[in-house]
């Protein structure tokens, strides 16, 4: 009568077994861009709203843990090429019935969240907001770069920004300025050429994903139409996946 009892057991034991071993542990990195010209994105429910959705494109969940790894970087866009930043990683959890307790890594996991928290917070309150320069290309490109030299599984760039461009290499602003973006528009490999020559190169974007989260008024609203096709056409070119909208969607 204990035949049945132990084909059982061991049936619940090889489940556990193959769902413990098939659990995949994912190495991600994220840079997150705050636009400082923008003082909207100061909100004080800002960090407490986006947090969760870093961890969950890493796989990970403050309540529930993981096991996947990888780094989530802060930094911000202002009138120079590149500013202050910060960044946190989280080492993946070894899984499988030999693996780490899930209870132990859900108190990594815990941990990292606070240091995300602390991170980010201390990055918005040491901003200069209200600034009228965005030199949001070359600090957008810097960053790729960088990200470019780091081995992951996958790779995001979050941009909080209008994206409307503001520096000696191109404006969205003057009497001129629509006439010149739709013209690098339409030609964006001799537009990416002309970038080069002044500043960084923008690298291969296949390996990315690059969320742009902007702010829309009925003031900014033709621009920020424009800036859409702008951006999303450069990016495209290079082999980025693009998304525009007004919150961060995943």
């Amino acid at each position: 009568m204990t035949f049945p009892k132990i084909n059982i057991l061991f049936l619940f034991l090889s489940i556990l077994f193959v769902s413990c071993k098939n659990e995949l542990a994912t190495n991600t990195q994220v840079c997150i861009l705050i636009d400082v010209t923008d003082e909207r994105f100061r909100d004080d429910n800002f960090v407490s709203e986006n947090l969760p959705k870093y961890l969950k494109l890493m796989n990970l969940d403050k309540n529930t843990g993981g096991f996947s790894g990888g780094e989530i970087k802060f930094s911000l866009i202002n009138e120079v090429s590149d500013s202050k930043s910060k960044t946190i990683k989280i080492s993946s959890g070894k899984t499988g019935l030999l693996g780490e307790n899930s209870l132990n890594r859900k108190d990594e996991v815990d941990k990292f969240y606070v240091e995300l928290e602390n991170s980010f917070t201390d990055i918005l309150n040491s901003a200069k907001w209200g600034t009228d320069a965005s030199k949001i290309y070359q600090k957008v490109t810097r960053e790729l770069i960088k990200m470019k030299k780091v081995d992951a599984d996958k790779k995001y760039l979050i941009v909080y920004s209008d994206m409307l461009e503001n520096s000696m290499l191109f404006r969205f602003y003057g009497s001129n300025w629509k006439n010149q973006i739709e013209k690098m528009m339409a030609d964006p490999e001799n537009t990416l050429q002309m970038l080069s020559k002044n500043g960084p190169a923008l690298p291969d974007l296949s390996e990315f994903e690059i969320h742009i989260i902007s702010t829309r008024t009925k003031e900014n609203d033709e621009k920020i139409n424009i800036s859409e096709q702008f951006w999303t056409t450069l990016f495209e070119y290079q082999g980025a996946l693009v998304s525009f909208n007004s919150g961060l969607e995943i």
